[in-house]
């Protein structure tokens, strides 16, 4: 029997210790963020992250080697955040075409609420293209599976899904890129852009070039 205890002893001093990791590790990642928010990524020092986040200099380096290590985690963990947002508004539509409007409004919503994450990410495409190339993948299985869905209900034309998908994903990372520095394009009007390009097109409806 003291030998059971000893090893629920060690078991929950093993939780608290992830607990209080989980909460240093959450701590670095919203002092950064505060502070690349008013200082931007390359005015933004390692020992002010941990100065923020109230731990040493030496415990930022147990949890990311480089600070931009810290800043791929961030944008890692914003991009599912989206996704799980877009996830809980799409679920409440069975139509494809209203399911593709409601996540994309979310999505920008979501954009705008956390605007200095993706400026810096578009800021730095060039130096974080390969962080960039790992976010859109988080987004194009989900618009893959339900563009098929809206081609299989007749909703969306008769295209390539995969293809759909990529295409799709290409021009809301354009137009986010373009958008996230602007005041005067509310929500709305880019919501309503994006939806109407997406399921309209570009030509006037019977006119041919």
């Amino acid at each position: 029997m003291p030998l059971r205890t000893a090893i629920v002893t060690k078991l929950d001093d093993l939780n608290r210790q992830d607990r209080r990791r989980a909460r240093t590790r959450s701590r670095l990642l919203a002092a950064a963020k505060r502070l690349l928010a008013t200082r931007g990524l390359h005015g933004t020092k390692i020992a002010d992250i941990a100065a923020a986040a109230d731990v040493g200099t030496g415990t930022f380096y147990l949890y990311f080697p480089t600070k931009d290590a810290l800043f791929a985690d961030l944008v890692r963990e914003t991009a599912l955040a989206a996704k799980d947002a877009m996830d809980v508004a799409r679920a409440q539509h069975q139509d494809p075409v209203e399911r593709a409007r409601v996540g994309g409004a979310t999505f920008f919503r979501f954009a705008a609420e956390n605007r200095d994450v993706f400026k810096i990410l578009f800021g730095h495409s060039a130096h974080f293209d390969a962080l960039l190339r790992e976010v859109h993948q988080i987004f194009i299985a989900d618009i893959e599976q339900d563009f098929a869905a809206g081609v299989a209900a007749g909703a969306f034309r008769d295209l390539p899904p995969a293809f759909a998908a990529q295409a799709i994903v290409g021009m809301l990372t354009q137009v986010t890129s373009w958008w996230i520095d602007r005041q005067d394009v509310s929500i709305e009007e880019i919501t309503s852009m994006t939806h109407r390009m997406l399921t309209q097109g570009t030509t006037v409806q019977g006119e041919r070039a």
